[in-house]
This record gives structure tokens, C-alpha cells and sequence, in this order.
């Protein structure tokens, strides 16, 4: 594993009772030595460069993850892990101290030669070129021999009907089309806790615009680092790939809400169109509508037969509900299982307030599907059985939302029914064509499927419309190229995937496989114990759960891999 270093090699520092090499990632206290991962020892280096100060989340998403799409356990696992090593428990913390709210602070002392600065991984892609769920966390379902025989003509019908919006080598991916980024809007409320009220804004308007065909529209995960940036709008404008940004504040007071949106071209720095709504509570549905119509009429955008009525909605839910919904749809986006639990809730007291609201029915499957993804075992099936009547009950009230089809198409990759899991995501990807964890999710099935050409054509696709680049797509993107034996690129998208979503255990997996297929097995070895750091009962048959390859033989070399890599059975 590439370690990490600066431009002049760092020299050893002690904090507290322990010594700290940067450049072989090691720990020693007297006799006992360990190694950190290199993201961990990035953390702790930073917080070194600033002993006795506060280090905010943004300072490390920042210098240490240089502005990534970082997942929510990513800062919290390496805080983890350092206290951990310097086993620093309790309520009197000794070296590593929070500050509620704010970031963290180094409370030991930092003896050092030298000056430490923040190191710069080695080879660390920073982009992915020529190549999120993708946009799932990974799943676990049961190994299928293969499909029938009428399966497979279903599946290669399917690809080939597929193949006609699918972009051909050499051919431009978004064409002239104007690419459109919807900033985070700012919660002016003074209130955090209305964080997620904003976000959901922000949310359904890239939903609205990405239904286009006349748009391209960047996804929430790209966005998300810009909420409250002073960088300047070409900047964004131009870092993003985006030639239009919509920018816009909330304040949710009481039955009262305002909002401020504007539209600027960032070629000509000026506002095409600009607006501010003082309305009731209420009429939530009628601003988010009047904001869409009005983008779409200042950027001029030609729609196509049945995207008017697409940007129609079908049934208005009552604000409590979606006050629900929203506020499940938060939780929802943390990936983590807690948080997964309490997501549910919100989504069935959105149902349990306005029954025909199906949106909700389809967070709740969604919800569902990822406890599959948690729960790795035998209760999979009873999950996404559960997953699969939600999003055909959402399906009946409205069979024209995308989130609806995606959620299907999820839920059938995960059983392993991949032909019909590709008729639904291109169904999803039909209904809302800049629906970036669509592609990611049918790059995602392809692999499954053995076609890891057609997969990395999705994915590039994924990452067009998500330049950010989320750990899930470097997963995925990783994966297929671990199925091409392309192992020293796959372990670059892989070890990346890991630095930003340390959690997402087919990440490790993946990477681990890959390290072994090309003879690293000492860092093979390693992601093994973190898988079992993660997962400690995990094991080669916990698999029967997980990957439902088409091709036995590319399954068999993946338990090879995987098993040379220290994988028990």
C-alpha cells in the first residue's frame, strides 16, 4: 500500500506516549507496533499541524480529502481508529478531544524535529478519467448458478434495447446539451435542525430538471461541498463542468416560508432570472412547480412529447407528510443502519399521514433494500420482499416517478434477477435522463451480468452527471475493472473508494480480491482484518448472501482471490 508522505519526507513526531512515522504509517508505544491507514494518518498529521486548536469537519474534507464527496462515516471512522490506537476511551479524553458541533482538537503533546505538514497521497486519483449504486451501499443476496434459459433471452433483449441510449465509443456523452448545477439552497432559518427542510428543496428541484432530456443536470452528491462555498460562481462554474447555476435560500419560519432563487449564466456572470416567494407553508408544491417552469423557460428548454406532464405533479402530498418524507429522506442518505431505522419511521408516518403519498412508499422500499445490505444474512429475503410490495404499492398510485423504478430495478439486482433488473433502471433512467444513480446502478448490473464493457460505459455516463465522484462509483467502477484483471487500476478506484466511505464493506472486499490477484497479499492481508474490524463473523460462505454473477467461473475466481487473501470459510 502506498504510504503517505509530503514533498520533503516527514520526520518522526511523538504524541503523548506514542511514536509516530508518517512515512511507514506506523504507531509504536515500547514494544507494540502498529499501522494506520493512510487517510487515518492524514487525520491525525493534520491535527498534529494544529495541536491544541480546532479542527473543523470542512478543515478535513478540505486538506485531507481535498473537497471529495466524503460519506458520513469517513471522519468519524478515522476519529475512531485513533482513539482506538491510542486507546484514549472515556469521558476525559487524553489525546483526541470533540468539540460538539465544531470539528476536533489534538489535546497531547506534539514533540518534532521538523515542521509536519498534511501529506499528499501517492498516486491518489483525484478524478476519474476515461472510465455514487451504485448509489446503493453493497448488497447482499444469494449466489444464482446462472439464469434460465429464457432469462438470458430476456436479459440480451433487454441490453440490446438498452444499447440504443447508451453512448457509443468516441461519441460526446452529453452532446451540446446545457449542463445545469443546482447549488445547495442555504437554510436561513437559524435553526440546523432545518437543515434537511433546504436539502429536500434542493433535492426536488434537480429531481424536477433532471426529468428533462433538454438538460443535464450534475447530482445532489456533486453540489453538496459547495453549500455555503465563497468560492467565486465561475469557479464552481468551472470546476463542476456546469454552465448554468441555480442558487437559492430557505427560511422555514413557523406557516411561513421564503425563498430567494436565481439562475446565472457563468459564462456571462450575470442572473438570466431571479425570484423571491414570501408565501404560506403550504404552497411549498406551487413555488418548487413555478421555480422549475421558470428555469425551464429562461434557459429555453424544447420539451419532448410527456415531459410536460411529467413536470406535472400526479398527487400533492400534505405538507406534514412531506415534512415526514424529507426528514426521512435525510436519514436515509447517511447509509448507515441506526439512522436507517429511524428513516423508516419518518417515511410510515408520511404514509400513515397521506396514504396515496408515493414517493414515501419508495423511501420506505428503499429503506428496506438497505436493510438487506445490513443485515448480510437469511432476513434478506424476508427485507426485500418487504422492499418489493412497497415499490409496487408506490407503483400503483403513480407509475410515472423514477424513484419508483429505481427502487425496483434495485431490489431485483439484489435477488438476482438481472434482466428484469435492467428493464426497470432504464425505465428509471427513461423517466429522468440526468438520474445519475440510475447509470451507476445499471453499471452495477452489468457487472453482475458479465458485461463489464457495457458496465464501464454506464459508469462513465454516472460519473458525467456526479464529477465528484462518490465512494459507491469508485466502487463499482473498481469492481469492473477488477473484472477486466486490470488490478493496479482497480486497486487505485478501490483504496479511493475506501478513503472517502471506509465503512462500505464491498469496497474492502473488492479491494482486497484485487490486491491478492496481483500478488500484494500483505495488503490483502490487511483489508482482511478490516473487513473482520467491520464484520467479525464475515466469512467466505457469508458471500452466499452477496454477487449474483451470471458467470461462475468469474464467481469462482473472485472466492479464489479472496480466499488467498486470508477470507476464512
Amino acid at each position: 500500500m502506498a504510504g503517505a508522505e509530503t514533498d520533503t519526507q516527514p520526520s518522526l513526531l511523538r504524541i503523548g506516549d506514542f511514536q509516530v512515522d508518517p512515512a511507514t504509517l506506523e504507531v509504536r508505544r515500547d514494544d507494540r507496533v502498529s499501522r494506520l491507514e493512510p487517510k487515518v494518518m492524514d487525520v491525525l498529521l493534520l491535527l498534529a499541524n494544529r495541536p491544541g486548536e480546532v479542527v473543523t469537519r470542512a478543515d478535513f474534507e478540505r486538506e485531507v480529502w481535498k473537497d471529495r464527496v466524503v460519506g458520513y462515516d469517513a471522519l468519524a471512522n478515522a476519529i475512531s481508529k485513533l482513539r482506538r490506537e491510542f486507546s484514549d476511551n472515556g469521558r476525559q479524553r487524553r489525546y483526541i478531544e470533540t468539540v460538539s458541533k465544531t470539528g476536533y482538537r489534538l489535546v497531547a503533546s506534539v514533540d518534532r524535529a521538523e515542521g509536519v505538514r498534511v501529506p499528499s497521497r501517492v498516486n491518489e486519483p483525484d478524478s476519474v478519467s476515461a472510465p455514487s449504486a451504485a448509489g446503493q451501499p453493497s448488497p447482499a443476496i444469494v449466489f444464482r448458478p446462472g439464469l434460465i434459459a429464457g432469462g438470458l433471452l430476456l436479459l440480451l433483449v433487454c441490453l440490446a434495447v438498452l444499447w440504443q441510449w447508451l453512448p457509443r465509443e468516441g461519441e460526446a456523452l452529453g452532446g451540446e446539451l446545457p449542463v445545469i448545477a443546482v447549488l445547495p439552497f442555504e437554510n436561513l432559518a437559524g435553526d440546523s435542525d432545518q437543515d434537511y427542510f433546504a436539502d429536500g428543496v434542493t433535492e426536488d428541484l434537480i429531481t424536477d430538471l433532471s426529468r428533462l432530456s433538454g438538460l443535464q443536470v450534475l447530482a445532489r452528491q456533486s453540489v453538496q461541498p459547495y453549500l455555503g462555498s465563497t468560492k467565486t460562481e465561475s469557479d464552481i462554474g468551472r470546476e463542476l463542468g456546469a454552465s448554468f447555476l441555480v442558487r437559492g435560500t430557505v427560511r422555514r419560519d413557523g406557516d411561513r416560508l421564503r425563498v430567494n432563487v436565481r439562475l446565472v449564466d457563468v459564462a456571462g456572470g450575470i442572473n438570466r432570472w431571479a425570484e423571491r416567494y414570501d408565501r404560506n407553508l403550504a404552497d411549498i408544491f406551487e413555488v418548487q412547480d413555478n421555480i422549475t417552469w421558470r428555469v425551464v423557460s429562461a434557459l429555453q428548454v424544447e420539451l419532448v412529447p410527456g415531459e410536460r406532464a411529467a413536470l406535472t405533479k400526479q398527487h400533492v402530498a400534505s405538507v406534514e407528510a412531506y415534512d415526514q418524507y424529507l426528514r426521512g429522506l435525510d436519514l436515509l442518505g447517511r447509509r448507515s443502519g441506526s439512522d436507517n431505522v429511524e428513516a423508516k419511521e419518518h417515511f410510515e408516518q408520511a404514509i400513515e399521514l397521506d396514504p396515496g403519498f408515493a414517493l414515501a412508499y419508495a423511501g420506505l422500499s428503499q429503506a428496506y433494500t438497505l436493510d438487506a445490505v445490513y443485515e448480510r444474512g437469511p432476513e434478506v429475503v424476508e427485507s426485500l420482499d418487504r422492499a418489493a410490495t412497497l415499490a409496487h404499492q408506490a407503483q400503483i398510485i403513480d407509475n410515472n416517478l423514477p424513484q419508483v423504478a429505481y427502487v425496483l430495478g434495485f431490489v431485483e439486482m439484489l435477488k438476482g434477477n438481472l434482466a428484469d433488473a435492467v428493464v426497470e433502471i432504464s425505465r428509471a433512467i427513461q423517466l429522468r435522463p440526468s438520474y445519475a444513480d440510475a447509470h451507476a446502478l445499471l453499471a452495477r448490473t452489468l457487472h453482475f451480468a458479465g458485461r463489464s464493457d457495457d458496465g464501464m460505459r454506464a459508469m462513465e455516463r454516472a460519473i458525467e452527471l456526479n464529477p465528484k465522484v462518490p465512494g459507491l462509483y469508485r466502487m463499482v467502477r473498481g469492481a469492473l475493472l477488477y473484472q477486466e484483471e486490470k488490478y493496479d487500476q482497480a486497486v487505485d478506484q478501490l483504496q479511493a473508494s475506501v478513503d472517502v466511505s471506509p465503512n462500505l464493506l464491498l469496497s474492502r472486499i473488492y479491494l482486497a480480491a484485487a490486491y491478492a490477484a496481483d500478488n500484494q497479499l500483505e495488503e490483502a492481508n490487511w483489508e482482511i482484518e478490516e473487513i473482520l474490524q467491520l464484520a467479525p463473523n464475515f466469512t467466505l460462505n457469508s458471500l452466499e448472501y452477496g454477487f449474483p454473477y451470471r458467470d461462475p467461473r468469474f464467481r469462482d475466481r473472485f472466492l479464489s482471490d479472496l480466499r488467498s487473501a486470508g477470507l476464512r470459510e
